[in-house]
């Protein structure tokens, strides 16, 4: 089976499952392209206020398919190709997507689930979740586009000891490094999830997405910022959200938020 991509939508909550049975959820070329896909459409989903990625059966995803290197990635045109479109094009759309994303990590994060799961917002890891970058011991690099989220999320110094040492780390480790949002027990990993689904759903839509993009332009372009993107960003004071958000406060009662 070359594995699949399933979405699903509850409410305002999306859920995006890995499911590569046998495989803990490596992720094939058809994978990928369909994690485009889906996260294309995403990006034009107004009423969702979360999206959730995680994998079947008890792991995320144990990086990309290497089973299929010899027909999609065996020379420099074809390694090209795979890295910058195959690759490329679903990290992209992920990176695009301006609803926040949780990535709800148990078992094997490593290689490309690693790279997937650092370009969502809140990287939520259960107690046995192990995360690394192997390659080295594949015999290649991470591709430079493919490198970016990674110095992005924790900085050359980790990057480089997952990187050069091929290190696995633990859920523990990880979080001391940054590479994830927090850890809970893996008997309770769902409950914490709905947790985690709940506070940010029960906010502004448009605050939440607004932040998610706020705090992307400071990742990728430094701590400056425009005076039109200043004058911009108190646009907020015209929504909806805004003066609903304050009105129930004040009422003290629960917002309805519309994301406008």
């Amino acid at each position: 089976m070359a594995g699949r991509v399933e979405f699903a939508i509850n409410g305002s909550t999306g859920t995006v499952t890995l499911d590569s049975p046998g495989k803990l959820n490596a992720v094939s070329v058809a994978m990928w392209q369909a994690l485009a896909r889906v996260f294309d459409e995403i990006g034009d989903a107004e009423l969702l206020r979360v999206v959730v990625i995680r994998g079947a059966g008890g792991n995320f995803a144990a990086g990309a398919d290497i089973e299929e290197f010899e027909q999609v990635r065996h020379d420099p045109s074809s390694g090209r190709r795979y890295h910058l479109e195959t690759i490329g094009n679903a990290l992209a759309a992920i990176d695009r997507c301006p609803v926040p994303i949780i990535a709800a990590i148990e078992g094997v994060c490593v290689g490309g689930g690693l790279e997937v799961a650092s370009l969502c917002d809140i990287r939520l890891a259960a107690d046995n979740a192990r995360f690394g970058v192997p390659i080295g011991r594949l015999g290649f690099p991470l591709a430079l586009p493919e490198l970016v989220p990674l110095l992005r999320l924790v900085g050359p110094s980790v990057a480089a000891e997952l990187l050069l040492e091929s290190r696995i780390l633990n859920a523990d480790e990880a979080a001391a490094r940054g590479v994830v949002t927090r850890v809970v027990p893996a008997a309770t990993f769902d409950t914490e999830l709905q947790l985690c689904i709940a506070h940010i759903s029960a906010g502004s839509p448009l605050a939440a997405r607004q932040n998610k993009a706020n705090v992307r332009h400071f990742q990728s372009r430094g701590l400056d910022y425009t005076q039109h993107e200043l004058d911009e960003s108190f646009a907020f004071l015209d929504s909806h959200d805004y003066h609903e958000g304050v009105r129930a406060f004040l009422a003290k009662r629960l917002p309805n938020f519309v994301g406008k």
